[in-house]
């Protein structure tokens, strides 16, 4: 035994032992431990909610913070810093897009139904026309529930990735992260749209 502690083979067979069986504790350790306070993953979003109307909406993974870029409301600048704490559907639209004219009115029915502490829809005009022009057309489709936000130069739009195809939504938790994305026209007032909203809520 004495020749064979000697040996170099001997020790390095040892430590190779070792070695294995420290990267095997680290594998199995990181499998079942348990998740940090950091908050759920994309992964934990129920694709469940993904049917009818928002069949479309895409989950963000990773996690992706909100722009600081800001954006008008009636003359002052605000930035979606703003409204942390309370989940935020971001909608991007524009009078020249006859899909998001649509959309709307059921946009303006979700603020009605489910607007408050904990939510609210932001409905920004990502229009070069401004907020004037945004406002008529506000008027005209009979909005009762929305503010009127603008983004005339498209800075805030470009920062999020909203300006390509109108309409697009944004829905970001009372963190600030962005939770997921639809691109195009859905009814927010529809029951999908409803169960989907309230998930996020904190």
């Amino acid at each position: 035994m004495a020749n064979l502690i000697k040996q170099p083979r001997f020790w390095l067979l040892l430590w190779g032992g070792f070695g294995a069986a420290f990267l095997l504790y680290v594998i199995v350790t990181a499998s079942v431990s348990p998740r940090t306070s950091a908050g759920p993953s994309a992964l934990d979003h129920d694709k469940a909610l993904l049917t009818g109307e928002m069949a479309d909406f895409v989950y963000t993974f990773p996690p992706r913070g909100a722009s600081s870029v800001g954006f008008d409301h009636e003359g002052d600048m605000v930035s979606l810093a703003d409204f942390r704490g309370k989940a935020v559907l971001l909608n991007f639209w524009a009078t020249t897009c006859a899909p998001c004219l649509v959309e709307l009115p059921s946009l303006d029915a979700l603020e009605g139904d489910l607007g408050g502490r904990r939510f609210e829809v932001v409905a920004v005009a990502a229009d070069p026309r401004g907020p004037e022009t945004a406002r008529e057309f506000l008027d005209r489709l009979d909005i009762k529930n929305l503010k009127l936000y603008a983004d005339p130069d498209l800075r805030f739009a470009f920062s999020v990735g909203g300006a390509d195809v109108l309409p697009t939504s944004i829905l970001y938790d009372a963190k600030g992260e962005e939770i997921g994305r639809i691109v195009g026209e859905a009814d927010w007032a529809s029951e999908e749209a409803r169960r989907l909203i309230l998930s996020a809520l904190p």
